[in-house]
């Protein structure tokens, strides 16, 4: 009888263990949980970010072009303003 008694009581020990253990498992999946959820939302505001980021890029690069087109017109027309003042 007291063999029975002694493994029910490591038995009941043993769970007791086991409970504690499952309840910080729990805890710890909780906050990992709450970490991806913070992670995700910081990663949809960095998206946002980089997307209006390269969006200003790409004006930037157009807006480049353009004052190369400028930069070659005003040359152009500086080049045939100073063949007009040499004819003159």
């Amino acid at each position: 009888m007291k063999v029975i008694e002694n493994r029910a009581l490591k038995d009941e020990e043993k769970m007791e263990h086991l409970e504690v253990q499952l309840r910080e498992a729990k805890l710890i999946a909780e906050e990992a949980d709450r970490k991806y959820e913070e992670v995700a939302r910081k990663l949809v505001m960095v998206e946002g970010e980089l997307e209006r980021a390269e969006d200003r890029a790409e004006q930037v690069w157009r807006l480049e072009e353009q004052l190369r087109g400028f930069d070659q017109s005003l040359k152009s027309l500086q080049a045939s303003e100073d063949k007009v003042l040499q004819v003159m």
